[in-house]
């Protein structure tokens, strides 16, 4: 399994400055991303803070765990053959971490993802629906933390009157949408 460190600099945005910074950078066309998002019944791993996802893309599987990290998230990822949560090297993880109840989906969603790369890292620029919910956000996923690039984050922003606030990760908003309904 994949390891690494996530640093994401995000921002929720409404759907006319989301076209306004679609124009801004070069970003490649939208891809589908479809996420299924994981727990315990007992809500195991949101009591530790970890999100559990299987994510499909252009008919591709990935498992992804995202756990706390002293800065960002550690990222553990690894593709898969298909959608199912009870692969062999998915379980053999989280038996190694204490955790032994079936993993069970909780919420899916959806995002049409435009990417453009530069040298602190890999902005997308996503349009997410949740069951119903949809919204907008621009991300900046660093691999370490540079002030340069919070610098240019924030310069974009300022550029399309979006005030910078960090928004929420996907998965606290699917389960915010679900309560909410």
């Amino acid at each position: 399994m994949k390891e690494n460190l996530e640093i994401e600099l995000k921002c929720l945005l409404n759907h006319e400055q989301f076209v306004i910074i679609a124009k801004k950078l070069p970003f490649s066309l939208p891809k589908l991303q479809k996420n299924t998002y994981y727990d315990t019944v007992n809500g195991e791993l949101q009591k530790r803070h970890w999100m559990c996802r299987i994510r499909e893309a252009a008919g591709n599987f990935e498992f992804t765990l995202k756990t706390p990290a002293d800065q960002g998230l550690n990222e553990f990822e690894c593709p898969l053959i298909s959608d199912d949560i009870n692969d062999p090297i998915i379980l053999s993880f989280f038996r190694h971490h204490g955790i032994t109840s079936p993993l069970l989906p909780i919420g899916t969603s959806e995002t049409y993802r435009r990417k453009y790369t530069d040298e602190y890292g890999e902005w997308c620029l996503d349009e997410n629906e949740f069951g119903g919910v949809t919204d907008y956000e621009l991300e900046y996923e660093l691999s370490a933390y540079h002030k340069n690039a919070e610098n240019r984050f924030r310069v974009l922003l300022e550029s399309c009157n979006v005030k910078y606030v960090q928004a929420k990760t996907k998965f606290e908003r699917m389960i915010m949408y679900k309560k909410d309904r």
